[in-house]
């Protein structure tokens, strides 16, 4: 990606797609898609509830908790996955059993020169990336790390993200510990209808 000065010979007040441009302009289509929100009655919310507390739980156990038959749980599930409201099932792990019990925040500014296809490719190249998230502020993003230990660290600093061409600015953060670890949507959504019960 390049950057281009305007003409000397245009006006100051022309500003063309001859102007520079900054390379996160080119971010847009990097980013996730919002997707329009989808409708959801009382029962939907009610098996998010139960599906987010235990995704292995049986359609059956579905069915007696929202007192429908088991296959009209099981129509219900697949259109909420066809209409992209249930993405997937995960397991959440304990990093720091696995041997990654370092988190690691990088806030990262780019140059204005900077090339944003060959950043994105080297940090998706980054197997301890677990997030990167576009921000607004004085940082353009910011990436999440997972790590083993100080030397792992170091080794990720040194000799893969300090050598990445128009990176300007970074800072790290170590995380100390989670106060709030991820809400689970089963939270989210109570709070939700707590919200609209007192409206």
């Amino acid at each position: 990606m390049t950057n281009r000065e305007p003409s000397a010979s245009r006006g100051r007040g022309d500003r063309s797609s001859e102007a520079a441009r900054s390379p996160m302009s080119g971010m847009a289509r990097e980013l996730e898609k919002q997707r329009t929100s989808v409708e959801v009655d009382d029962v939907d919310l009610e098996l998010l509830r139960l599906l987010s507390r235990d995704s292995r739980v049986s359609q059956r156990q579905l069915a007696r908790d929202v007192g429908m038959s088991p296959p009209a749980v099981g129509e219900r599930i697949a259109r909420l996955e066809r209409q992209g409201l249930i993405r997937g099932y995960t397991t959440v792990v304990d990093w720091a059993a696995l041997g990654f019990p370092i988190l690691v925040y990088i806030p990262m500014t780019l140059t204005a020169d900077a090339d944003l296809d060959a950043i994105l490719e080297e940090l998706r190249g980054m197997p301890e990336l677990v997030e990167l998230t576009v921000v607004t502020g004085s940082f353009d993003m910011i990436a999440r790390f997972r790590l083993r230990d100080h030397s792992h660290l170091q080794a990720l600093l040194l000799d893969r993200i300090w050598p990445i061409r128009g990176l300007q600015r970074i800072e790290t953060f170590l995380s100390l510990g989670e106060v709030i670890a991820e809400r689970r949507l089963s939270e989210i959504l109570e709070m939700t209808a707590d919200r609209s019960d007192t409206d």
